[in-house]
C-alpha cells in the first residue's frame, strides 16, 4: 500500500515537473494558461473578501477606522473621504469623519461633516439623530445650524418628534404632597 502511494506521489511530481518545464521553455500552451490565470484573478477579485463577504467599500471604511485608532488622522481622513466618494448616502461615515476632524482640532471641517450628515439624516427621516450634531455645527457656523433646524421644522411629523412641548399645552407642575 505504501509503495503504491509513494509511486503515485513520485509520478505526480514528475508529471508536474514536465508540465512546468514545457510551460517555461515553450509557447505551446502558455497563452491559454495565462488567459486562464487572468480569468481566475478576475473572479477572485470580484468575490467577496473576508469571512463575512465584505466588499472593498466596507474594507475602505475599516481602513479609515483603523488609521484613526492608530493615531494616523491624515490617513483616516483620506480613507473616509474615499469611502464617502463611493457611498454618498452614508450619514454615519460623514459623522465619523466629523469626529476625526473634531478630535484633531479642525472644527470648521468637523462642522461641515456634521452638517452633511445631518442633512442626510433629515432626508432619510432619521431626525432623532440630528440634535446630537447641532451643538458643534452651531458653535462653528450658527447659520448652518439654523438651516437644519428650519429643515426639521418644515415637516409636521418631524416637528412632533423633535419638539413635543410645542404640540401639547404646558401644564403647571403639581405638588407631590397632593397625592400623599
Amino acid at each position: 500500500m505504501v509503495s503504491k502511494l509513494a509511486n503515485f506521489i513520485v509520478g505526480a511530481a514528475l508529471m508536474l515537473l514536465v508540465v512546468v518545464l514545457v510551460y517555461k521553455n515553450t509557447n505551446w500552451f502558455k497563452p491559454a494558461a495565462d488567459k486562464a490565470m487572468e480569468s481566475v484573478k478576475m473572479a477572485v477579485s470580484k468575490s467577496p473578501a473576508g469571512p463575512f463577504g465584505k466588499n472593498s467599500s466596507e474594507d475602505q471604511l475599516d481602513k479609515a477606522r483603523e488609521a484613526f485608532a492608530a493615531g494616523n488622522t491624515d490617513g483616516s481622513i483620506a480613507a473616509y473621504k474615499e469611502y464617502i466618494k463611493h457611498n454618498a448616502e452614508n450619514a454615519d461615515a460623514r459623522g465619523e469623519l466629523g469626529n476625526v476632524y473634531y478630535l484633531s482640532g479642525k472644527l470648521q471641517e468637523s462642522a461641515q461633516s456634521y452638517y452633511d450628515a445631518a442633512k442626510l439624516l433629515i432626508d432619510q427621516k432619521q431626525t432623532d439623530r440630528v440634535p446630537a450634531l447641532l451643538p458643534v455645527i452651531a458653535q462653528v457656523n450658527p447659520a448652518l445650524a439654523d438651516e437644519l433646524a428650519q429643515k426639521m421644522s418644515q415637516n409636521p411629523q418631524q416637528t412632533a418628534m423633535t419638539q413635543p412641548d410645542q404640540q401639547q399645552p404646558q401644564q403647571a407642575p403639581q405638588s407631590a404632597t397632593r397625592y400623599y
